[in-house]
């Protein structure tokens, strides 16, 4: 098979890993629509709490579509209604962590911009290099980038298709660290570690509520965190959060609704 989406789960967390690491981790039809049933099989698992999206190798995390294939998606119209890989990442309700090493570049970057913590090796390249080839980005660079950074700073990224390194991303603020390259495989454990000890539930819960809080008014945004607030006082984990409270040990979230 030309490149494939390897998924397996260890330890409550689901590791998704783009694997064409010849074609620098480039994506097909054929993955994407994998992505798509991934996705789902995430939100449908109980026992996938957090999710590591990564790619082959340390070359590249992902260049987004192969370009040499993308006839494969038919004209124009039936483009507009491919399945949308990056859609697939940000439909996954469980908080993703992207592990970046290497280029992250295009599709690559939309990716990345889809996934809820971000973390780099100090080898990660980025840029929204669609410009250069007489196109714009179909999956939400420029929407999500401009909503992380502000308009200006997206601006010249998208409009040059300049590449910028992983520390030019944590200081413009869409990646939050970099490490080095034997670094960076620790940390994400260390990272996932803490988090899989955490309530399903509210992570979840939190994860929905920082999306919505991107495209409500404040007002409205309170309400809903709110909202959100007393559910979550429903569920078998809050109930197990404030029994270990009480009784001065850690809690043990087993049970989720």
């Amino acid at each position: 098979m030309d490149g494939e989406i390897i998924y397996e789960v260890k330890k409550f967390v689901g590791y998704i890993t783009i694997s064409r690491s010849n074609k620098m981790n480039s994506i097909t039809k054929a993955m994407a629509e994998k992505l798509q049933e991934v996705s789902r099989q995430i939100n449908d698992d109980d026992s996938v709490r957090v999710v590591v999206l990564t790619g082959e190798g340390e070359k590249s995390f992902s260049t987004g579509s192969d370009i040499n294939l993308i006839h494969q998606y038919g004209n124009p119209w039936e483009l507009r209604n491919r399945q949308d890989y990056c859609a697939a990442i940000r439909q996954i309700r469980k908080p993703v962590i992207s592990k970046i090493k290497g280029y992250a570049l295009g599709g690559g970057f939309e990716l990345v911009l889809g996934t809820d913590i971000r973390v780099a090796s100090d080898t990660a390249k980025f840029a929204a290099s669609e410009v250069k080839h007489g196109w714009i980005s179909g999956s939400g660079l420029i929407q999500i980038l401009s909503r992380n950074i502000g308009y200006s700073k997206a601006a010249k990224l998208i409009l040059t298709g300049d590449m910028i390194s992983a520390g030019e991303g944590k200081e413009l603020g869409f990646i939050n660290d970099v490490l080095s390259i034997d670094e960076i495989d620790k940390y994400v454990d260390e990272l996932t570690d803490k988090m899989t000890e955490l309530s399903p539930v509210a992570l979840q819960l939190a994860k929905q509520d920082l999306i919505a809080s991107q495209n409500m008014s404040l007002e409205m945004g309170l309400k809903y965190e709110n909202d959100l607030f007393a559910f979550s006082f429903t569920t078998e984990d809050s109930k197990e959060g404030l029994a270990a409270f009480r009784e001065k040990r850690k809690p043990d979230f087993k049970k989720q609704v």
